[in-house]
């Protein structure tokens, strides 16, 4: 008799292997796999569990925010992490409602690994919030990893959280502050960010806005300015992978597609204006795209 999962696709049949089995381990801070940033902070975890994998990838970048976020604090965190897909980067986060499940979320419609620290254990019943459970096991199906220093069984507590905010700050050399009111986590995260020597990036909101006054207050207490994924680049020493100022060489169709991005623009608008067929333009826009002439930003392209 055939498995039913057969039929499945690869990511589902790891989602189900997941959900059925849910390998948890454990490591020390003398275990290879340990992340080795983790061990330079104060207060290291005496243990980790882990639910997945920590990914290989060579950058972390740690992300936190308020639990009532904007739509425009979803609009421009979404177009940055769309901006890093080529650089090899890994999305940290703690899991709760609002810039978290974002910060998750874009990562895996991207295509990036992610990491979710909890403020409770491991514990199918405990895991929390468990609204997000799903989204937790496909972060753990999916080459990232959801981790706790609590036993699997702890139920999150009004301290924990705070508490683990040290560890999501802990495994990146920059965390970023999407939005946060005045008195929020967020700033506990970015503070400890501070006393482990790591850097502190914002992005800056209206001063009208409640969900802006923790971020500007760290932008004006030295934080860097972050509004598109290139001020993250820049933070961690890093290039864009196409030289401003180089014209790149194209063809007519390819240069007219070039000239509509003076923008951000979606593919139905590239389609409308340029009057080619469809299946014409999307090849050209993917091959654009991989060249490095062009690059898209959640559901829009831009020149690159």
């Amino acid at each position: 008799m055939i498995p039913f999962y057969k039929n499945l696709s690869s990511q589902r049949v790891c989602a189900y292997i997941c959900l059925m089995v849910r390998e948890i381990k454990e490591l020390i801070p003398e275990d290879k796999d340990f992340p080795a940033l983790l061990r330079e902070i104060p207060h290291v975890p005496k243990k980790i569990s882990i639910w997945g994998k920590f990914p290989k990838t060579k950058y972390y970048l740690s992300v936190v925010g308020t639990r009532k976020n904007s739509a425009y604090g979803e609009e421009i965190l979404r177009k940055i992490i769309a901006g890093l897909v080529p650089y090899n980067f890994t999305i940290v986060s703690g899991l709760a409602l609002g810039i978290d499940t974002v910060a998750h979320r874009a990562s895996l419609e991207n295509k990036m690994p992610t990491v979710a620290v909890l403020g409770s254990g491991l514990g199918e019943k405990v895991l929390y919030p468990q609204n997000n459970l799903k989204l937790a096991e496909e972060i753990a199906s999916r080459g990232g990893a959801v981790i706790s220093e609590y036993e699997n069984n702890f139920q999150a507590t009004l301290w924990s959280f705070p508490q683990r905010n040290r560890i999501i700050s802990g495994l990146s050399p920059a965390t970023l502050v999407v939005e946060a009111p005045k008195k929020s986590g967020s700033l506990i995260t970015a503070r400890f960010a501070l006393d482990q020597n790591r850097d502190v990036l914002a992005v800056p909101g209206s001063p009208f806005s409640p969900n802006a006054a923790g971020t500007n207050f760290l932008i004006k207490s030295g934080a860097a300015l972050v509004e598109s994924a290139e001020d993250v680049l820049k933070a961690y020493g890093l290039e864009t992978m196409s030289e401003p100022g180089i014209e790149p060489e194209l063809s007519a169709p390819e240069k007219q597609i070039f000239e509509y991005l003076t923008e951000p623009t979606d593919m139905d608008s590239i389609i409308r204006k340029s009057k080619m067929k469809p299946s014409d333009i999307q090849a050209m826009v993917g091959l654009m795209e991989i060249r490095g002439i062009i690059k898209k930003i959640g559901s829009e392209y831009v020149r690159a």
